[in-house]
């Protein structure tokens, strides 16, 4: 029955809102899309450090505001999806996902980590298919295919921080020896997405220092990873730092997107 009413409520607000869906700015509809996906990993991180008490209060904060963020770009995108069976199809199964995980996430008692690492792949499995079928689908996709790509990989160091810092507290102080064979580790990779992104002439002027900072936050949180001595307060600190600057380089991004 739930599932019945979305579907009823995305084809009425489709149907009422179909000059805002021609009209809707393609770096305003990417903002929403890729804030999004940019927290996807965030939430566990935040759960894992929430449950070792560290930072607790702070991170709290952050948990309320990250998912607000979510709950009002999902909102913005509803109102914004492609005229077509399966992008509306493709946002249900997210929503419905999400309605579960919001509640998931936020229970601190919980102790099946893996089931949550689960949760959270499927989540962003999820929402990187909703992008394709919306973006893919927008008049000046084309035009701006290459920036909107390096928009990806700002957001997919982020996520890939995001998870090597779940995983250390994951291991160090949740007992979960194996955390990190569920999340991605090659900092190669995250330097060639940030050395790629500098690299734009309509992004060098303004990114430069941003992405010398990234790239030193990059070696600090790789140099901690290769020591023995647990300590989350500085991954935290590092991490956290990564991830602020991560939001303003996207939003350096979006705002050559047009």
């Amino acid at each position: 029955m739930k599932k019945l009413l979305l579907y009823l409520f995305i084809i009425g607000s489709l149907w009422s809102t179909q000059a805002q869906i021609n009209d809707n700015p393609i770096n305003l509809l990417s903002e929403k899309i890729l804030q999004n996906e940019l927290l996807t990993n965030r939430f566990l991180r935040d759960f894992v450090f929430i449950k070792t008490n560290i930072f607790k209060k702070k991170i709290l904060v952050d948990m309320d505001k990250s998912l607000a963020k979510f709950d009002d770009n999902l909102s913005y995108l509803i109102l914004h999806l492609p005229q077509n069976s399966e992008t509306k199809e493709d946002f249900i199964k997210l929503k419905n996902l999400w309605n579960i995980y919001r509640i998931t996430i936020t229970n601190y008692d919980k102790k099946n980590y893996k089931n949550l690492i689960l949760k959270t792949r499927k989540l962003n499995k999820l929402f990187i298919k909703l992008k394709k079928d919306i973006l893919s689908a927008h008049k000046d996709y084309d035009a701006n295919k290459k920036l909107l790509e390096l928009a990806g990989y700002a957001v997919e160091n982020e996520k890939m921080m995001s998870g090597l810092a779940t995983a250390y507290v994951l291991k160090g102080g949740l007992d979960m020896p194996e955390a990190f064979d569920y999340f991605e580790k090659d900092f190669g990779l995250m330097q060639k997405h940030l050395k790629k992104i500098g690299k734009n002439k309509a992004l060098q002027a303004s990114t430069a220092d941003l992405i010398t900072d990234l790239k030193n936050d990059l070696k600090s949180v790789q140099a901690l990873l290769e020591k023995e001595n647990y300590n989350p307060k500085i991954m935290f600190s590092n991490v956290n730092s990564y991830s602020k600057k991560s939001f303003k380089l996207l939003s350096i991004i979006l705002q050559n997107i047009k």
